[in-house]
């Protein structure tokens, strides 16, 4: 693999303490940098259908243009980032075709956050209320706004960030694949560095533990993925459990320049 020893991973999901079901997906294509983490919503499972389509329909298409990505009209995205925003579009348009045609699906929906690690950087696309974090310096940032009426109604200055959350629900999303007949994907394209460490995660993490206690645990696991994710995953459901838990790590260990090999063909010549 291209990024073997470059990049680290580590994704986990539990269905928590309350839902008897899971309906968040989880997946990453490791040849390309790639990881998927989508949040379902809807009645009988639907969720857990409109989740998994999502994080098939990205992976599969970004795959497929891989290739291709550079014919791609890209502007301030890049090519890369131009496919993952297709991608994440013609999933939401296979989620809104399903609903449509099949009677038991109708008004299912789901969250998506996306990330490409290439060349040195971050490309996050995402859609919803699942997050990207980046824990950089030992300080934890939240590198998504979540597409939420409490998010909207702080940024037009409504609420102080403390009185929204005594007055407003935090799960009211105004974005979400399966909603409605377009959708708007924010993209983010960031620098990546050595040491950096990303977490992907739905609300399910985020609505039991907070910030600062995920920022400990990072810091303390950041050389063992596997026991930051569980750990992660363990303190959710002991704090309640209440929805799905979600989580996926990468840890950048190495330089992952396309052009690394070619300047040092260069050098040596």
């Amino acid at each position: 693999m291209a990024l073997e020893g470059k990049i680290a991973t580590a994704l986990r999901t539990d269905k928590g303490q309350v839902r008897d079901h899971n309906e968040d997906s989880v997946r990453e294509d490791a040849d390309i940098g790639l990881i998927v983490l989508a949040d379902g919503m809807g009645g009988h499972n639907a969720g857990e259908v409109a989740s998994a389509m999502a994080v098939h329909t990205i992976l599969e298409s970004v795959t497929v243009g891989w290739a291709l990505r550079s014919e791609m009209k890209s502007g301030s995205d890049g090519p890369e980032g131009a496919l993952l925003r297709k991608a994440i579009e013609i999933a939401h348009e296979t989620i809104c075709n399903q609903s449509e045609t099949h009677p038991q699906y109708q008004g299912m929906g789901t969250t998506v956050v996306a990330c490409l690690l290439y060349d040195n950087q971050l490309i996050v696309a995402h859609v919803g209320d699942s997050r990207l974090y980046r824990l950089r310096d030992k300080k934890l940032e939240q590198m998504t706004r979540d597409h939420s009426l409490l998010e909207d109604l702080i940024a037009k200055g409504f609420y102080s960030r403390e009185e929204a959350a005594q007055n407003v629900r935090r799960n009211i999303l105004t974005r979400a694949l399966g909603s409605g007949d377009d959708i708007i994907v924010d993209v983010l394209i960031e620098p990546a560095e050595a040491g950096d460490l990303y977490l992907l995660c739905s609300d399910g993490l985020t609505e039991m533990v907070p910030d600062e206690q995920i920022c400990l645990t990072l810091l303390e696991f950041s050389d063992r993925l596997n026991t930051a994710a569980d750990t992660l995953v363990r303190l959710a459901n002991e704090n309640g459990g209440k929805d799905n838990i979600t989580v996926a790590l990468a840890r950048i260990d190495r330089s992952f320049s396309k052009t690394g090999l070619y300047q040092k063909l260069r050098a040596w010549i």
